[in-house]
């Protein structure tokens, strides 16, 4: 137990799945889905369809994330190799949901499609920075380490933001 009290990773321990969901593919799906997000508005669908074209794409690149990790992993059965490519690209997934629900979000309060746009880019920010965080957690990093993981992480989604910049 810690010193204060709270073990979180005794937490963890007891729902595995959360620690399996915050690994490369979680970082990936992140700067994926923002970068779907960036791209796709200089269509100017609206958020309904801004969100449903970066869903649909992002399931279509786990589909094939899937897929390629069970056909490359010639070490387990069948049933194996399909429960641990479902495992590993679970991240791929799970890290949709800030951005999008950042979109949703903004469309239920009105915002306009700008700003739910730099809400939503700015959420995937602040996502690749809490993996960034996370990943030298677990790690045992020193707090300088944290923060140095942090900010690098977090610094592909403000590349991405730096990015939309100059082409809008």
């Amino acid at each position: 137990m810690k010193a204060s009290g709270l073990d979180p990773d005794a937490r963890l321990r007891r729902y595995p799945w959360v620690s399996r969901a915050l690994n490369a593919e979680a970082v990936y799906g992140t700067v994926l889905t923002a970068g779907l997000i960036s791209a796709f508005s200089l269509y100017n669908p609206g958020l309904p369809g801004l969100i449903a074209r970066t869903v649909g794409t992002v399931l279509v690149f786990w589909g094939a994330h899937v897929y390629a990790e069970i056909v490359g992993n010639r070490e387990m059965s069948w049933r194996e190799a399909v429960r641990e490519a479902l495992q590993r690209s679970a991240g791929l997934l799970w890290a949709m949901i800030v951005p999008v629900v950042c979109l949703a979000a903004a469309a239920v309060f009105g915002l306009s499609m700008d700003a739910a746009i730099n809400i939503s880019l700015w959420g995937a920010v602040v996502t690749l920075a809490l993996l960034g965080w996370w990943a030298a957690r677990q790690r045992g990093a020193t707090l300088l380490a944290k923060f140095a993981t942090a900010a690098g992480t977090a610094g592909m989604g403000v590349a991405l933001i730096a990015l939309k910049t100059l082409v809008h």
